[in-house]
């Protein structure tokens, strides 16, 4: 009897759950944790040359890499990436639910108050990933996914790109729901952030009316419609219409910018939204609809348009520091003026203003010599990316004993959602980490994630014991903030238990949010 494939030494590949050109999806076993995943296996096109196939093989995984940066409530999270057999497989969580897509279908349109709050849920998950420079470049009805748990979720960021980066090829994303500029992408020109805002505009406008505003009976015949003809008039909108209709619009600098969306949703959201200014919570009671709709429920996950329909994205890095020497980085490119700047990584002094940061500080500036002696012992630091990371190992010790640090900073917005934008960042994170708790296998157990008081504006750890026929690894895990800048912490050890650690942890990570806001 055959046995599953194993990839990655502990993925177990149990069921295919999809196939298009440009891979396969799989239901698989994380051996690690002892969870399932969704795996994607990447297909890359078999026509290139040696050098051409690695070079996209390499973008593939970078670009992987960098979405599973996006920390957010309701963004389908990316676990781990993979290169196993000359492909890049991506590891993503799985979720039980049905997509907007298939709701819509089966259960007929949503109310405008449903497909605006709905819509807000999108819109902060991209106002995420604009922070971060990254376009998401595939926003439809297909990749809104309301799992079976409640949670409004934005998948597939298979196709993401850096904003500003190569455009080219043939046109990225789904017809009727890619914007006009995405269509005709040239050197120079490419699409920013306002383009995915034009996505979300198409896929709340399918929500609330049942049908996209532009479809046609061909791929080419919908380019064509979005390029020159006006949206169907909306007739079941109702207060959403003139938004939607704003959204729209050709000209990208005509349409609302994050900041006007979110002022223009959150009205019409108010029969089933609280006030205040963002999303309240993550989890949306049933929808009404749920109870008319005939679809069976089916598991989703992230990179199903990816498959059927896209290449790979563009090009920006994001790895685990190890102790080598320091190198400087660049920072991100900046998105169009419909957004904020992406997060940035700067070697300017941090300034704030009242209640926020500008910038972010030297990472390895953040603990002072006796600091990082009391927690780490004699050390040294190192880091790959000296602007937003930092690490502190101790010198000449066989058992590794090192912490390391990495920096988010969320800017400016306009409307002060930077500070709720981190604060969605920590909480997608302990979200992740909590959805592990207590789990694991071949070797590996999480524990319960602990709140950390008195550091930052909030703080919380867990710890991971690691134990191989080689190695033994024990780690805590931690995320704080403080304002509109997040700190992401790894504190490990090569030993089976380390009982002092957690306690060392909440120590460092006071020290570094009182060392961070004693720089603004």
């Amino acid at each position: 009897m055959n046995q599953p494939r194993l990839v990655g030494g502990r993925y177990q590949l149990l069921a295919q759950l999809g196939r298009g050109g440009m891979g396969v999806v799989w239901r698989a076993h994380d051996t690690a944790i002892g969870r399932e995943v969704a795996i994607k296996q990447v297909h890359l096109p078999p026509n290139l040359s040696p050098d051409d196939h690695a070079r996209l093989r390499a973008r593939t995984l970078r670009e992987a890499r960098v979405a599973a940066q996006v920390r957010h409530p309701a963004v389908v999270a990316i676990h781990d990436v993979v290169e196993e057999g000359a492909e890049p497989w991506i590891v993503m969580e799985l979720v039980k639910g049905r997509s907007l897509d298939e709701l819509v279908k089966s259960g007929g349109p949503l109310s405008p108050e449903w497909a605006a709050s709905i819509g807000l849920f999108v819109l902060s998950a991209l106002a995420a990933a604009h922070a971060r420079g990254l376009l998401h470049r595939d926003v439809k009805p297909g990749n809104v996914l309301l799992a079976d748990d409640g949670r409004i979720l934005l998948s597939d960021f298979g196709l993401a790109a850096r904003a500003g980066g190569q455009p080219g090829g043939a046109p990225m994303g789904t017809p009727g729901f890619t914007a006009p500029e995405a269509l005709t992408e040239e050197p120079g020109r490419a699409a920013g952030p306002a383009a995915d805002l034009w996505s979300l505009g198409a896929t709340i406008y399918t929500a609330v009316e049942g049908v996209p505003p532009f479809s046609r009976t061909t791929a080419m015949a919908t380019h064509g419609a979005v390029m020159t003809e006006p949206p169907r008039p909306p007739r079941r909108a109702g207060a959403l219409a003139p938004v939607l209709l704003h959204l729209l619009e050709k000209d990208p600098a005509r349409r609302p910018d994050t900041v006007a969306l979110r002022a223009a949703l959150r009205p019409v959201t108010a029969a089933t939204m609280p006030a205040g200014p963002g999303p309240a919570s993550w989890v949306l009671p049933k929808l009404p609809v749920y109870g008319s709709a005939a679809a069976v429920l089916v598991i989703f996950v992230t990179v199903v348009a990816l498959i059927l329909t896209g290449a790979p994205p563009a090009t920006l890095a994001g790895t685990e520091p190890t102790p080598t020497t320091a190198k400087p980085t660049t920072a991100a490119p900046t998105p169009s003026s419909t957004t904020a700047p992406p997060v940035t990584a700067t070697a300017t002094p941090v300034a704030r203003t009242p209640g926020t940061f500008t910038a972010i500080p030297r990472p390895c500036q953040l603990l002072t010599r006796e600091q990082a002696t009391e927690v780490v012992g004699k050390y040294t630091t190192s880091s790959t990316e000296a602007t937003v990371k930092c690490g502190w190992g101790k010198a000449r010790d066989d058992k590794s004993l090192a912490i390391y640090l990495t920096l988010f900073l969320y800017p400016r917005q306009g409307d002060g959602y930077e500070t709720k934008l981190a604060e969605e960042h920590v909480q997608g994170v302990k979200a992740k980490a909590e959805s592990q708790a207590g789990r694991g296998g071949s070797g590996t157990k999480q524990g319960e994630v602990f709140e950390i008081p008195g550091a930052g504006d909030e703080a919380a750890g867990w710890e991971v014991r690691e134990t191989t026929f080689s190695t033994k690894k024990f780690t805590v895990y931690s995320v704080f903030r403080t304002s509109n800048m997040v700190g992401e912490v790894r504190f490990t050890r090569n030993v089976a238990e380390e009982p002092g650690l957690r306690d060392k942890t909440a120590k460092a990570i006071k020290y570094l949010a009182e060392n961070l806001d004693a720089k603004a």
